[in-house]
């Protein structure tokens, strides 16, 4: 957009317009304090009125970018040609002296405000959107693609930034479902999730650390070194946990995941089952391979134990239903039609009673080996979180707190290995928080810690 005076003539104005213009050219009165909105305004309806001192002044406060959106709605120059009926005429000729020429409209390029080093930006103003090392990294992480995107990304240093474009680095990266750049502590944070929102398979696959222990993962019980049934039941849920986690940390040398016992979570899941008046067996999807795992493990248990017996009298039904459970429909349905037949749901009553007292055994073995130190301090901070499954006593409750006994002596071993995450239900976190924080593990809630990285990483 340009504006001419033709020689001889001045361009006149009067009333309030006019005042408002000869506020707009006096030099002196170019500052924060005295361009008023109406002066805005009225730059926005006539910027031709505008002096060289005034554009500066908005371009200096304001930015490039809004300057070049205030002037794009009355420039015929920023419209397309088929808009404006008007084609192209070509170079267009370098202005005179005497004429005020409106900035030109930013290209996208020119106004990214992208990635930072030290919190000083790569890309940015003055069309500095190159770099030398703009062809390092492929796909997302290539810089000059960094740089381009609606991403803010914040690097210690080009080095930083070159190593995460090769993806060697483990504490920094995207986390594409909240919008937000993170930065993990370089020592162990257990942070508290709700599995259906934003989860530990996130963050890991964000930044890319093989150091983690995730909930998902539970151990494989010593009885699964002689059972091929219940090592595949096992090694099937690993590969479901690999696949959330994009096969990150499953490669030779990785780290264990395992983030608790296999006994207190098999007593877990029986405990939210339930047989229905036509005795189908009730639950959850992950209570349910419970239960198939469950029927995997009594096939091991002592032979004179009640589990053992209780499992062999009926052992075809048995292995039919835990491969049923194993199906995709995960049905329990050879022994839904066995308790019809009898009119009776004592077989699965027998089975969780027999099976959750064996395994609550095992549990009590582990946990006596745990030290003296850890016992008591356990018992002294461990509590029922406000919202709860139900009072510390009952039988889902005894559970839990077996399972989160079995998750503090992880974290610890976590804490001692060197990890950098851990991740568990929002839940366990609240009832072992005080205990975390006397032994000086730092934890946080999902929600917490994303709205801290966003507060210290903000997406500009």
């Amino acid at each position: 957009m340009q504006i001419h005076q033709e020689p001889g003539k001045a361009v006149q104005d009067t009333g309030p317009a006019a005042a408002e213009s000869d506020s707009l050219h006096s030099p002196e009165r170019v500052s924060a304090g005295n361009f008023s909105g109406a002066a805005l305004q009225r730059a926005r309806q006539q910027p031709q009125a505008m002096s060289p001192a005034q554009m500066m002044y908005l371009q200096r406060t304001i930015g490039n970018r809004s300057v070049a959106e205030l002037f794009k709605q009355h420039s015929p120059e920023a419209k397309p040609a088929e808009e404006s009926g008007v084609k192209p005429a070509g170079p267009k000729p370098i202005a005179d002296a005497g004429r005020i020429q409106a900035a030109p409209a930013a290209s996208q390029d020119a106004i990214q405000r992208k990635v930072y080093i030290k919190r000083t930006l790569i890309g940015g103003y003055r069309h500095k959107t190159k770099t030398g090392r703009g062809s390092e990294g492929a796909g997302g992480r290539n810089v000059n693609t960094m740089i381009g995107d609606d991403k803010s990304r914040y690097f210690n240093s080009k080095d930083e930034m070159s190593e995460y474009a090769a993806n060697t680095t483990e504490k920094i990266g995207y986390v594409d479902k909240t919008d937000a750049w993170i930065r993990i502590p370089d020592e162990l944070t257990v942070i508290g999730e709700i599995h259906t929102e934003t989860t530990l398979h996130d963050v890991v696959k964000a930044v890319g650390t093989d150091k983690f222990m995730y909930e998902g993962y539970t151990e494989h019980p010593a009885e699964a070194a002689d059972n091929p049934e219940l090592e595949s039941a096992m090694s099937q849920r690993d590969a479901v946990g690999h696949a959330k986690f994009g096969g990150i940390g499953t490669g030779p040398g990785a780290k264990s995941h395992y983030a608790e016992s296999f006994y207190p979570k098999v007593i877990r899941g029986l405990q939210g089952l339930n047989v229905s008046y036509d005795y189908r067996v009730m639950g959850s999807e992950a209570e349910k391979k419970l239960f198939g795992m469950a029927i995997r493990f009594a096939a091991s248990a002592d032979e004179e134990s009640p589990l053992y017996q209780t499992y062999a009298a009926q052992e075809d039904l048995w292995q039919r239903t835990a491969a049923s459970l194993e199906g995709d429909d995960l049905s329990a349905e050879p022994l839904t039609e066995a308790m019809n037949a009898a009119k009776s749901k004592a077989l699965f009553t027998a089975f969780i009673r027999d099976v959750t007292a064996y395994a609550t055994q095992k549990a009590q073995e582990e946990q006596a080996q745990a030290s003296a130190e850890d016992k008591k301090a356990f018992a002294d901070n461990w509590h029922v979180a406000k919202k709860d499954y139900g009072a510390a006593g009952s039988e889902i409750m005894k559970a839990e707190k077996a399972r989160d006994f079995s998750m503090f002596q992880h974290i610890k071993k976590a804490k001692t290995d060197g990890y950098l995450l851990y991740g568990l239900g929002d839940l366990h976190l609240q009832r072992i928080k005080e205990l975390l924080d006397a032994e000086g593990i730092k934890s946080v809630n999902m929600n917490t810690f994303m709205d801290e990285q966003k507060t210290t990483h903000p997406q500009t």
